[in-house]
Parts: C-alpha cells; sequence; structure tokens
C-alpha cells in the first residue's frame, strides 16, 4: 500500500510518500516547497492570499505526484501557522474545496510527538538518552526522551520565520537585530526547563541547510546530510560568516536552499544557543521529521 504524509509548516509545505510494506516502509518520493505560508502572520494575525496562493499551487503539484504514483492514503496536517492565523479556517476549507484534500491542524503536542517517533524509529539516529530539537519557520518544539519513550516536550515562540519577522529589517542584519534575536531566544529557553541529555538530534529545514552548508554540496543530498554532525564551534562560525552577507551573496553559496537566504541566520542562531544552553558541543542531523512520524503511526 503507497501512502502519502503532507506536512504544512510556517515555511515549507513537505511531502513524504512511501510504500508499506509488511511492517516496514519504502521511501519513494521525499520533497519540501518553501511557500512562507505565515509571511508576516507575527504582525497581522492573519495569512496574507500571496501566501495563500503560494501554498495552495505547492499542495496542487504535490496532489498531482501523488496521483500518479496512485497513492492510496493522504494524511495531512498542519502546524503553528494554522494554529495562530485568524483565517485558519478560509485556507482550509479553500483546499478542500479545490482538491477536496482534508487538513488536519495538530497540536504543538503531536506536532512533538509524530517528530520523537520519526527519530526513535530510525535506528542509526536513535540514542538511549536524547533531546531533540525541530526548528521550524514559526515555533520549535525541544523534546525528550529515548529510543523507547516520549517522554515530554516543550514548544517555544521560536522560529526563522517569526524572528525574522519580529527583529530583522535590515540585509544584512545589523548588529543590534542579531542581539535582540539571541536574547529572545535566551529568555525563552530559561522559560524552557527542558532536561538535557547525552545527545542532541537536530531536525527541520534550517538544521539539514546547515548541514548542507557545512558540507558544502551543490544539491541537497539525504543521504550526506543524515546523520551528520553538527559542531558548536563551526556552527559559530557559520553563523558569523553568513551575518556579514547580504540575501543575495548567501543565495550564492554552494548548499545554500533557495528561499532560505533570508532567514537561515535567525534559525541557526536558534540551534547555536540551544547547544549552548544545554551544553551540547555537537548536534546530530535528522532529514526526517513530522512526516515521518504521521506514515509510522497513520499507515
Amino acid at each position: 500500500m503507497k501512502c502519502a504524509a503532507i506536512d504544512i509548516g510556517t515555511n515549507t509545505i513537505l511531502l513524504l510518500i512511501a510504500e508499506k510494506i509488511g511492517n516496514t516502509f519504502r521511501d519513494i518520493e521525499d520533497m519540501s516547497t518553501i511557500v512562507r505560508l505565515g509571511e508576516g502572520l507575527v504582525h497581522s494575525g492573519a495569512l496574507k492570499e500571496g501566501a495563500i496562493a503560494r501554498t495552495i499551487h505547492g499542495l496542487g503539484n504535490y496532489l498531482e505526484i501523488t496521483g500518479r504514483h496512485r497513492v492510496e492514503k493522504i494524511f495531512c496536517v498542519g502546524t503553528e501557522a494554522l494554529r495562530k492565523a485568524r483565517n485558519a479556517g478560509y485556507f482550509i476549507d479553500r483546499v478542500k474545496d479545490m482538491f477536496g484534500l482534508d487538513i488536519e491542524i495538530i497540536s504543538g503536542r503531536d506536532e512533538a510527538y509524530y517528530t520523537y517517533l520519526s527519530v526513535s524509529r530510525d535506528g542509526a539516529i536513535a540514542h538511549k538518552d536524547m533531546t531533540i530539537i525541530d526548528i521550524g519557520g514559526g515555533s520549535t518544539e525541544i523534546i525528550a526522551g529515548t529510543d523507547r519513550e516520549f517522554a515530554g516536550y516543550v514548544s517555544l515562540p521560536l522560529g526563522s520565520v517569526v524572528l525574522t519577522d519580529s527583529f530583522v529589517s535590515h540585509d544584512p542584519p545589523e548588529e543590534r537585530e542579531l542581539q535582540s534575536v539571541a536574547s529572545f531566544i535566551r529568555k525563552n529557553l530559561e522559560k524552557a526547563g527542558y532536561s538535557q541529555a547525552g545527545v542532541l538530534i537536530g531536525t527541520g529545514g534550517t538544521v539539514t541547510n546547515i548541514a548542507a552548508l557545512m558540507l558544502g554540496i551543490p544539491q541537497y543530498d539525504k543521504s550526506k546530510v543524515h546523520g551528520y554532525s553538527i559542531r558548536i564551534q563551526g556552527l559559530k562560525e557559520l553563523i558569523s560568516s553568513l551575518a556579514s552577507l547580504d540575501s543575495k551573496a548567501r543565495k550564492a553559496l554552494t548548499g545554500m536552499e533557495a528561499g532560505r537566504e533570508d532567514i537561515i541566520v535567525q534559525g541557526a542562531m536558534i540551534l547555536s544557543e540551544t547547544m549552548t544552553h544545554g551544553g551540547f558541543d555537537e548536534c546530530v542531523v535528522s532529514a526526517a521529521g513530522v512526516r515521518y512520524g504521521l506514515m509510522y503511526e497513520r499507515c
């Protein structure tokens, strides 16, 4: 049986198509598209028409792909942007009318659990004592668990898009803007109260793009990114280098995902501050995420 999982985030929409063979899954397609659904949401409280149109276009492309693969079941969830936007229902109704696709807005707890599930089911990544950080466009989930048990989570209002919209108006960002970003992250981490663990595992587009930049790979290669170890010193050096460039110069860098060049610094700062706060020297990259956990639970 072929199933598809679609994750509608604040910055990207992601599609996983997999075939269930017995109790295992074989990946057929795994892709992401930057649509910036949450553009300006922090100020307006609503989804913009342009952002809605970009997301609907992306979803239409995904459904064409699921059709070509003759997918039997499609599970689609929305996260922080749709949890917060006052016109989320309008967007959901439009998608339903156009495609017949049902979007389920999941809670922060469910988002954290699906992320945990995607890591814990991965024998190459899971650890007996781990903290998982999922950096999104609208929020960041910090999850505690083992390879067998989901122990808890905190959901913080820290996201690469939200931080950019809230604090950064110059390109490249001014030092005072970056200081405001760092201060906001630290204040939220102090309130988080999460427990430290032996291993930090990172997931989400920010984390995988950091790995791609450090690896210097011209095209995203999941096999190289998944399991890569981000060292704190290298991360700090990367942030300093990226922050000195404007978006156009960042976009030209080998490994930079197009559409992420204006938010990558702020997203990378979330990871850096979390590693410093938790005393982690490295972060192991997981290229999975909510869509994988959704697939494991429902297909």
